[in-house]
Order: structure tokens, then C-alpha cells, then sequence
């Protein structure tokens, strides 16, 4: 059996990778960075017996990602997957892939899309002074349908990105409408007000961690909101 997990909601992905790999306890494991993965490695992995003479259970991350537009490597290599007898492949992805590697997976492969909701990006992007009861709202909403630390996580990252717009500098990965818009919001903050949003988020991770923090992590970002 494959199955395909991939899409930008990357802690609920791997939830999923995890809880697949908890189900199989009585299976040998085999995991591979698909990022340096070639074809004899794969083979090796697909194609040896296990050594407990019992099921194998092999889990490529990010292989199509690493392949990027390589169109015929993305085909050759879901294709020799999709081939694969007597074992089970999950494949990981941290990104969306594209039509070629489901395709050639195969229409007995299971194919699970894990997206980001659309409002988390709508709370992000609110991010911004004198923005209180907007930003309280639709914090609301994306509690909804996300964990507070993956919430928390997005918040680190936006606010990082910002920081190195502020500074001039374009993080990897987005796309040139994304690193406007984001430049347009890093410019209603201070240079010395992002820095300070960071130590806050991070002392707020550290009294967490260490118990010493009365709150909880959804009351906490609910006070640094407020803070903004």
C-alpha cells in the first residue's frame, strides 16, 4: 500500500506520519531522507527482506520536493514506487506536489492533502497596530480549526520573516506578491518593536516550558495579541 501525505499544514501532516507509524509496531521500519535518496538506495529499500523475516514499512521524506521540476525524475521514481510489491511506502511531504507524482503513483495509492486554512493566513496577515478586535476575532476562528502550537509556530515564523524584510532581506520561498505584501506589513513596525515581539514570544516559550508561566499557551498568545 502507498500513501501520500504532503501539503503546507505540516504539523497535521506529521501527526499523521506519526500515527501511521505507531500502527505499525510489528512492522520494520525503514526511513530515508528523500532529499539525498537515489535510485539504488530506493531499490535497496523497497527490494531487500526484512531482517525479522516479517512486513516492512518504508518512509521517504520529501523526495518529490528535493526533485523540484525534474519532471522525469519525479515520473521514474513514482512510477518504481508504485511497481513496489510486498511492502508498504508512506511518502512525506512538507509542500503540495504536483499532478505528475500522483499520477504516477498510481490510483491504488491513498493521497492525503493536509492545507493550511485559509483564515490562519487572514490572522497573520492582521498582524498590525491599533488592530486589536480584528486580530482577537480571527484569532478565534483559527483556534477553531488549529492546535495553539502550531498557531504559535506561524506567529515565530511570520514575525521572522518580517524582522528580515525589515532588514532588507527576502526570505527563501516566497513568492514575489507574498514578499510585497509581507514587506507592507513589516513597515508598520519599528525595527525595535519586532525585536521586541520576538523576546516576548520567546519568554513566553521558556516560562511555558519551565511551568513557571500561570497561563496557557492559548491565554498566553491571547495577551500578546492584545500587546501589539
Amino acid at each position: 500500500m502507498i500513501t501520500l501525505l504532503h501539503g503546507d499544514n505540516v504539523e497535521a501532516s506529521r501527526n499523521e506520519l506519526n500515527l501511521l507509524k505507531s500502527q505499525a509496531k510489528n512492522k520494520e521500519v525503514r526511513q530515508l531522507d528523500g532529499k539525498h535518496l537515489d535510485m539504488t538506495a530506493l531499490t535497496m529499500a523497497l527490494e531487500s527482506s526484512s531482517l525479522f523475516g516479517g512486513e516492512t514499512l518504508v518512509i521517504i521524506e520529501n523526495l518529490f520536493g528535493s526533485l523540484g521540476k525534474k519532471t522525469s525524475h519525479v515520473k521514474e521514481f513514482a512510477l518504481y514506487i508504485a511497481s513496489s510489491q510486498g511492502v508498504d511506502v508512506i511518502l512525506w511531504e512538507e509542500k503540495e506536489v504536483g499532478k505528475t507524482a500522483i499520477d504516477n503513483l498510481g490510483k491504488n495509492s491513498t493521497v492525503r492533502l493536509f492545507k493550511t486554512p485559509v483564515v490562519i493566513f487572514k490572522f497573520l496577515d492582521a498582524i498590525k497596530p491599533n488592530n486589536v478586535k480584528v486580530l482577537l476575532s480571527l484569532y478565534q476562528q483559527v483556534e477553531a480549526v488549529d492546535a495553539p502550537e502550531l498557531i504559535f509556530t506561524m506567529i515565530v515564523k511570520r514575525l521572522r520573516q518580517l524582522m528580515m524584510l525589515a532588514d532588507g532581506v527576502t526570505p527563501d520561498g516566497l513568492q514575489g506578491w507574498q514578499a510585497k505584501g509581507l514587506t507592507n506589513q513589516a513597515r508598520l513596525f519599528t525595527i525595535e518593536k519586532l525585536l521586541s515581539m520576538e523576546k516576548q514570544l520567546l519568554d513566553m516559550e521558556y516560562s511555558l516550558k519551565t511551568g513557571s508561566s500561570p497561563f496557557s499557551l492559548r491565554q498566553n498568545i491571547e495577551q500578546f495579541l492584545i500587546g501589539i
